[in-house]
């Protein structure tokens, strides 16, 4: 591994773990050549990757501030990414881009076990970790199970309106993994080359009805989220 990339590595995991937190400064850049006994080069190489991913922010005349924290979601439950943002201290925000009745493709009239021309709510939304665009979102909601969903309740968390203010039970989801190739707005959206391999969450939510009450897409910018995964023997 290049020697920028274990310093950057060291920062990022300092910044995690709340040593270094939002608003702080990074030690100066002489003390950072001291500490990791490294060049003035490889720290500048190791905070331009943090400034790439958001983390830190050159100012000028005012050192290098930490501005968000990578987010992480831990795959051996099933939570809303405001409540794993909590965690991490982070600011979230979404943006609805697109919302629409329409009648499912396929694939998704498939996954959710719904006849083909059963009415959807088609949701495209943006999701932002600290002020950068992070997650690229497409959900397919049955409207006989939301007939009344409006663009208020998703411009913030669907299991706040799913469970408090409809008082429905979340059992879990069914997820799934795929390397993509971004399209031509995912990847403007995502500020990515299109040949750069991203990964897509597909969630499948189930109430403890029983009854299957999304499909989600989820497509997330590189080193902005990330997923664990703890497999117990």
């Amino acid at each position: 591994m290049m020697l920028y990339k274990k310093v950057m590595l060291a920062l990022k995991q300092r910044i995690d773990s709340g040593e270094f937190q939002i608003g702080d400064n990074l030690p100066t850049e002489t003390k950072l050549v001291e500490e990791y006994a490294v060049s003035r080069i490889t720290v500048r190489k190791a905070i331009d990757e943090l400034v790439k991913m958001a983390m830190v922010e050159k100012r000028q005349g005012a050192g290098t501030t930490v501005i968000g924290q990578s987010m992480t979601g831990s795959m051996s439950n099933l939570r809303s990414n405001r409540e794993y943002l909590a965690e991490s201290g982070g600011k979230l925000s979404y943006e609805v881009d697109q919302f629409s009745l329409i009648t499912p493709p396929d694939h998704v009239a498939q996954a959710l076990m719904i006849d083909r021309n059963e009415k959807v709510f088609f949701i495209r939304r943006f999701m932002y970790i600290n002020e950068v665009l992070s997650i690229y979102e497409d959900s397919y909601m049955p409207v006989r199970l939301f007939p009344d969903l409006s663009l208020n309740h998703l411009r913030g968390s669907k299991y706040y309106y799913l469970e408090q203010i409809l008082g429905l039970k979340i059992d879990g989801a069914i997820q799934d993994f795929e390397a993509i190739l971004p399209n031509e707005h995912m990847a403007q959206c995502l500020t990515v080359s299109e040949q750069t391999p991203l990964l897509k969450l597909i969630s499948v939510g189930k109430l403890t009805d029983g009854q299957l009450f999304e499909y989600t897409e989820i497509v997330s910018k590189p080193k902005t989220y990330s997923y664990k995964h703890y497999l117990k023997r």
